[in-house]
């Protein structure tokens, strides 16, 4: 009878240990998940408060240069003396954001980063001129080394890799990914001429005549024989 219950308080203790071992598994799980989330917004609030940081010293370097020394006429010329106040613009944002250039309302041009920039709409306008931009190179590149016309080409954007979609026809996207059922994050299609629906007067055949890209929160569309729409230019 003694053997029985000792026994029996054995299987009793493994289970409670099996029981404990299960709720502390529960709760070191339950830690991760809240956990994860919380650091990527500290990330995020802590490379964005960083990218401010840089564009305020990368405006007032511009803004320093246009006043003393220099007018500028045009984008490129004022990418030249953006390089000349921050040699290592590339690395401007801590997060790899890419850094555009648009003139303000006194004619100085502005450093913006397309990742961090508080005007959604703004971002999402120069984020697409840009993946249009990479996508033309990127896609002559392919061609070059494959004799098949790519399903997709891989852009590098605000530092991250965003795959372009080849579609036949336009998709059914005319708001950012957050309202818009089947799509998530930022996504970006193109069509070419020839190419199932797409068919452009003038264009040639392959050529880049439709281009789309949306973010959590606006859409931008391009037609090679109509201006930019989609809710981020409305």
């Amino acid at each position: 009878m003694k053997q029985v219950w000792t026994k029996l308080r054995r299987a009793h203790r493994g289970g409670v240990n099996r029981a404990v071992a299960i709720l502390l598994a529960l709760i070191a799980v339950m830690l991760v998940v809240i956990a994860v989330p919380a650091w990527r917004v500290f990330k995020y609030r802590s490379q964005k408060t960083g990218c401010e940081q840089a564009m305020k010293s990368a405006r007032d370097g511009l803004i320093i240069e246009f006043l003393s020394r220099w007018d500028a006429g045009s984008v490129e010329e004022a990418m030249v003396t953006l390089d000349e106040v921050l040699p290592a613009r590339a690395n401007i944002c801590p997060a790899g954001g890419t850094v555009y250039l648009v003139r303000g309302d006194n004619g100085i041009f502005e450093p913006v980063c397309g990742m961090h920039d508080d005007d959604k709409k703004l971002r999402a306008r120069l984020n697409a001129s840009r993946a249009r931009e990479l996508l033309k190179e990127a896609l002559r590149v392919a061609r070059r080394d494959s004799e098949e016309e790519p399903e997709s080409v891989e852009i590098t954007l605000n530092g991250m890799p965003l795959e372009c979609g080849r579609v036949q026809e336009p998709p059914d996207l005319k708001r950012g990914t957050g309202t818009t059922n089947g799509y998530k994050g930022i996504v970006a299609f193109y069509g070419l001429q020839g190419d199932g629906a797409f068919s452009v007067d003038g264009a040639e055949d392959g050529e880049i005549v439709f281009f789309i890209y949306a973010d959590e929160y606006y859409c931008a569309i391009w037609h090679a024989d109509e201006e930019w729409t989609g809710d981020a230019y409305t």
